[in-house]
């Protein structure tokens, strides 16, 4: 099951965030990935989280205040 949308998280806060992120990731088939957008001090509090199995984390800037993050849910585990 691929997910080609792509979310805009830049208004919620970190904490709702972390919360949503958590029920996408729960719910995604392992192989897969989520794309989404957050502003910097998101960008900031989930990198770490997120960047150790089973998760590989990508983040690159396209904006002053915009980042586009790609979580991938590693297939190994």
């Amino acid at each position: 099951m691929a997910n080609f949308e792509t979310y805009d998280f830049t208004d919620l806060t970190c904490t709702n965030l972390m919360i949503k992120l958590k029920i996408l990731l729960k719910n995604l088939p392992k192989g897969e990935k989520v794309n989404f957008f957050t502003n910097r001090e998101q960008y900031d509090n989930i990198k770490k989280p997120f960047a150790k199995d089973p998760y590989k984390f990508q983040g690159e800037q396209v904006g002053d205040n915009r980042y586009f993050i790609t979580i991938f849910k590693n297939s190994k585990r």
